[in-house]
């Protein structure tokens, strides 16, 4: 019944969840209605679905209190004490409650109906263990489909292949003949962003990747000199949010390539950050012409690649947005600052 063997720890936190306790409310109605329907001598039908609703939704909310108050303490357990926990808490809990209703039912005669308590003992255990094993497949799928994400990401983070690298190399190259301590820093730039590029798969922070992107366009600044001007509108304190490694640097590597490499007159890159109350907005643009001609031909794989990655860890909650005119180019991406997917 039980599929998966590596759901250890994964079982009860995810039946405490806002999809758990739906789930299992919805199935105690169609259990009260399967019960309520079914042809029985006392009663109207109505009235019956309204007990069986009340003891059936009685027995989920204690059982669902108890086990929120225990989760911690056992969510360290394995998978099968985890799910003989959750069905002795519930037949005790059915139990406690039949016997109450006996008790207190008007036909007491002194005498506790045990057939009426092993009964609804009886129901309770097979309903339990229905919804634990479509909670386990349930489990089952999330781990697929975070296997095939993860996989995905590799293959994305893979093909991540930095065009500055050569341009680069020809800048030190150039540097050491002129400036040999110019040059220093500059391979000492470059060999930071080729460890950032080896760690694509990973998250970082913001002010890491904003500061890898300083780092790129001091390299690109070796290379235009006053051709490329970079304004920075950053507020002082940088909030605590994560996004992939190499998220903001194709940004300004393409502003680079089809901003100021096809011109030879001074261009301007913008670089602001807003803070808002739930996202983070990065906004980039630059000076655009469409008749400048460049070496480089624009597909959007880089564009893509990013949108690709941000699915992956934020799902809907993050997006990357282009807006072109003839003359700016802007792209603005927007993080949520809660947590990750």
């Amino acid at each position: 019944m039980l599929k998966s063997s590596d759901l250890t720890s994964q079982l009860l936190p995810t039946i405490m969840t806002a999809r758990g306790v739906l789930a299992m409310l919805i199935t105690s109605q169609i259990l009260a209605c399967v019960l309520a329907f079914a042809p029985l001598s006392y009663e109207d039908v109505w009235v019956r679905l309204g007990i069986f609703s009340l003891f059936i939704h009685c027995v989920c909310a204690i059982g669902f209190s108890t086990l929120y108050c225990v989760r911690k303490r056992v969510s360290c357990y394995g998978l099968l004490s985890q799910v003989v926990l959750i069905l002795v808490i519930f037949q005790c809990v059915t139990a406690l409650i039949s016997i109450a209703v006996s008790y207190f039912s008007p036909l007491y005669q002194g005498d506790l109906e045990w057939t009426f308590v092993l009964k609804n003992m009886a129901i309770c255990l097979f309903v339990s263990l229905l919804f634990i094993h479509s909670m386990t497949i349930f489990l089952d799928k999330l781990q697929t489909v975070e296997t095939l994400s993860r996989i995905e990401f590799e293959a994305l983070s893979a093909r991540i292949r930095p065009h500055f690298l050569y341009n680069s190399l020809n800048t030190i190259a150039e540097l050491a003949h002129s400036n040999a301590q110019d040059a220093e820093q500059a391979v000492l730039t470059l060999a930071q962003l080729c460890k950032a590029t080896m760690r694509a798969q990973q998250l970082t922070w913001l002010s890491d990747e904003l500061q890898l992107a300083k780092q790129y366009l001091a390299l690109e600044h070796w290379r235009f000199g006053e051709r490329l001007t970079v304004n920075w509108h950053l507020p002082e304190s940088l909030p605590k949010v994560q996004l992939p490694v190499l998220t903001i640097q194709p940004l300004l590597e393409n502003a680079v390539i089809y901003g100021v490499e096809p011109v030879s007159k001074s261009t301007e890159i913008n670089v602001r950050l807003q803070i808002q109350p739930q996202y983070v907005v990065l906004t980039i643009n630059n000076s655009y012409d469409r008749t400048g001609k460049t070496s480089h031909r624009g597909q959007g794989i880089a564009q893509d690649n990013i949108r690709a990655r941000l699915a992956l860890h934020y799902g809907g909650r993050a997006s990357l947005k282009i807006a072109q005119s003839e003359f700016v180019y802007t792209v603005t991406l927007t993080v949520p600052t809660g947590h990750l997917t």
